[in-house]
């Protein structure tokens, strides 16, 4: 449980704590590290969230105390010692970031127990990558290595399996922490507009462009980008991206002239795009120049003793801070009994949603709904096995919680209705704007297969399926 886990507090060595008192805080999970905070250095801050408490004496103001305490990144939880004569400076602090204030004679344990929670709650918010399992661990070695040099890196994995999050931690661990990370997804740039929207334009380039704009590289100036799904990107732009991370220097759209970009990428698909070379829709080159080091991000599948401690945390994410969900042993079962093809994305899904059917403080078997398990059978190498009996097994058991769990049978068929009907909204929509199914199912993100069966079920319920929109 996230009430468990440990944290460190960075404490200003003027104020004065007592061996008592650290054992106290012990007990609370809490570590008390002394520091100076005059000589507290970058590589001192702990990579992981944690606490810093801080005396308003150690600064010349609580203007300076903010500089300082925004120097040392966003995963920190702030506490201010206050004297009894520094009320109006608290309040100050308070309005401005600081989490919680303190005064003598206000810092017993009933104290430090609420403040414990509190920073759990607040800090594990934010934190939205669990290592627990032992592959999880090995990943994040991985990434803390990678992340402190300066190579490429590209991540391959299937969707919703936290390549994002591992690229912010990329970030974090590199020298570059303190620029921007920016993150682009490359599924969603408008083709006519990607190059501009990537290297940015001059003003009357095209049509439109009112002003010149810079383009993500250049927001990234110092940091990292983070190119998603970058096998989604035309050839033609492939080239321009070859480029520009092969020579440093970018040419935005309407100027003759390069200039110079200081920008590490980071990459990630959920393709094969060794595939994609041999097909011709991706440039070998660029593989080569995006894949310095290659991370394979593993399904929630393969790192099974991440599940609990995921469905924890976003119990505790989406929690809405009156009630304290926890979850029943049958519950816990069909969690781990699951083998989640949506990844963490999925496991998201499932407890949102189980927190909105439960009106208790317990989550039992029957708030659990699954994600329909869709036939990726065409969709793999033939070389690759496909549970299809575990899909079966998986399928059987979610449709029984509807009739075994609390829930009556006629809220459960009305909230699958509800989900159906969303589902075959955006089909409907999807297939009136492409040319061919060929063409819905891969906006869509399924096979022509997988597509066939849900238009095949819509007809069944009733629902219109377009024809297919006229060149």
């Amino acid at each position: 449980m996230f009430e468990e886990q440990p944290l460190e507090i960075l404490w200003d060595d003027l104020i004065p704590i007592s061996l008592d008192h650290t054992a106290n805080l012990s007990r609370l999970g809490l570590t008390p590290v002394p520091v100076a905070l005059h000589s507290l250095e970058k590589g001192a801050i702990p990579k992981a969230p944690f606490l810093i408490y801080i005396a308003l004496e150690s600064f010349a103001s609580v203007d300076a105390m903010i500089v300082f305490l925004k120097s040392i990144g966003s995963h920190a939880y702030p506490l201010l010692r206050i004297g009894s004569d520094q009320l109006d400076e608290g309040v100050e602090a308070l309005r401005l970031g600081v989490q919680e204030v303190l005064s003598e004679g206000q810092d017993g344990m009933e104290k430090w127990s609420q403040i414990s929670r509190k920073a759990r709650s607040v800090l594990l918010k934010s934190d939205s990558y669990v290592f627990v399992d032992e592959v999880s661990q090995h990943l994040l070695a991985l990434i803390e290595r990678v992340g402190s040099s300066e190579v490429t890196v590209l991540m391959n994995g299937p969707t919703g399996s936290g390549k994002e999050v591992l690229a912010r931690l990329t970030h974090d661990f590199s020298p570059r922490r303190d620029g921007p990370f920016v993150p682009v997804n490359c599924a969603a740039l408008p083709e006519s507009l990607a190059e501009s929207l990537l290297f940015g334009h001059a003003k009357g380039a095209f049509t439109g462009a009112a002003k010149s704009t810079i383009g993500f590289f250049e927001r990234a100036e110092g940091g990292t980008l983070f190119l998603d799904e970058i096998g989604e990107l035309s050839l033609q732009i492939q080239a321009k991206l070859l480029r520009a991370i092969q020579e440093k220097e970018i040419t935005p759209v309407g100027h003759s002239e390069a200039r110079p970009v200081n920008v590490r990428v980071v990459s990630a698909t959920n393709r094969d795009l060794g595939q994609g070379i041999k097909s011709g829709n991706f440039r070998e080159d660029l593989y080569f120049r995006i894949s310095t080091f290659r991370i394979n991000v593993p399904g929630l599948h393969e790192r099974r003793d991440d599940i609990l401690p995921l469905s924890n945390f976003f119990l505790m994410k989406y929690g809405n801070g009156v009630r304290e969900h926890r979850f029943t042993p049958e519950a816990t079962a069909k969690l781990l009994g699951y083998e989640w093809p949506g990844n963490v994305r999925e496991l998201e899904n499932v407890i949102q949603r189980a927190i909105v059917l439960s009106d208790e403080d317990y989550i039992n078997a029957g708030h659990l709904f699954f994600d329909e398990v869709i036939d990726f059978a065409d969709e793999v190498p033939s070389s690759t096995p496909v549970p299809q009996r575990i899909g079966r097994e998986v399928s059987a058991s979610a449709s029984r919680s509807y009739s075994t769990g609390t829930l009556d049978q006629p809220m459960a068929n009305n909230l699958q209705s509800a989900m159906d009907a969303n589902e075959f909204r955006v089909i409907a929509e999807t297939l009136r704007t492409c040319r061919t199914r060929k063409e819905a199912a891969s906006v869509l993100g399924v096979s022509e297969r997988t597509l066939r069966y849900k238009m095949a079920r819509m007809k069944e319920r009733g629902f219109e399926v377009p024809k297919r929109r006229s060149a």
